[in-house]
């Protein structure tokens, strides 16, 4: 919920929304991964579209301007 990635991982690959949460849980239960491996995919997954009346958070500038200087690229406005 706070970076989507969830949503993210599940519109790409069909998978519920749910299960993803519940496998991120499991892995930092399991030993600290799921933290890590979340804040890794919020940086490097492109954002979706972003809807005309919304202004992005200084949170999602901040997590736009890493993903352009990880990639090399410029990134949709987060959504």
């Amino acid at each position: 919920m706070a970076g989507g990635v969830c949503g993210g991982l599940a519109d790409y690959s069909g998978i519920d929304t749910v299960l993803w949460r519940v496998g991120f849980v499991g892995l930092t239960v399991a030993g600290g991964a799921g933290v890590l491996v979340y804040l890794l995919l919020w940086v490097l997954m492109p954002a979706g579209p972003a809807r005309a009346d919304e202004t992005p958070s200084p949170l999602e500038r901040l997590v736009q301007r890493l993903h352009e200087a990880l990639t090399g690229r410029r990134a949709a406005p987060p959504r």
